[in-house]
């Protein structure tokens, strides 16, 4: 299930991918622009979507489609139908990864922490993912994450949630 609140930041809106066991990841702006992913809990980092919840699973089928259109051959982001996308808050070596994977009647969310690596003594705390408005590794893809946050803040059918906050 997909749901909408406004942000903190004028005129924008958090978005909340929920799963079918009720848990949930939030898709929200920062003040720079860049998009994060943020699980609801650090221990719960992998979200399954079936088939039942038709609008969530056609948002991430086309998510596939249109990142498929764009990949770039020499770094690619999907591979035997796994989207693999590296935080870009860190270098490559030290950041958070996230993996989709699309099977016939699910996709499977992951939130993997780099936990074993530490970038100049300072651990990972959570597994937040960024997407890099500006200066992202594969702008292309980059930019079909963002048309997707855009298309759902802007959706007319996407149900609005009347909590203030998303504790995340």
């Amino acid at each position: 299930m997909i749901t909408r609140r406004p942000s903190n930041n004028i005129n924008q809106y958090d978005i909340k991918i929920i799963d079918s066991k009720g848990n949930f990841f939030v898709m929200t702006l920062a003040g720079n622009l860049d998009m994060y992913w943020i699980p609801q809990k650090r221990d719960c980092c992998i979200f399954e979507i079936d088939s039942s919840d038709r609008l969530t699973f056609s948002i991430f089928e086309q998510l596939f489609s249109a990142i498929q259109k764009v990949d770039d051959k020499y770094c690619p982001t999907i591979k035997d139908n796994t989207i693999t996308f590296v935080s870009e808050d860190r270098h490559e070596d030290y950041a958070n990864i996230l993996r989709i994977t699309q099977e016939k009647e699910k996709i499977h969310i992951e939130f993997i922490n780099n936990k074993t690596k530490d970038e100049f003594g300072w651990s990972h705390k959570d597994n937040t993912i960024c997407f890099c408005n500006s200066g992202s590794r594969v702008p292309k893809t980059e930019h079909v994450f963002m048309e997707m946050f855009v298309r759902l803040a802007n959706e007319s059918n996407i149900e609005e949630d009347n909590v203030s906050t998303y504790n995340v």
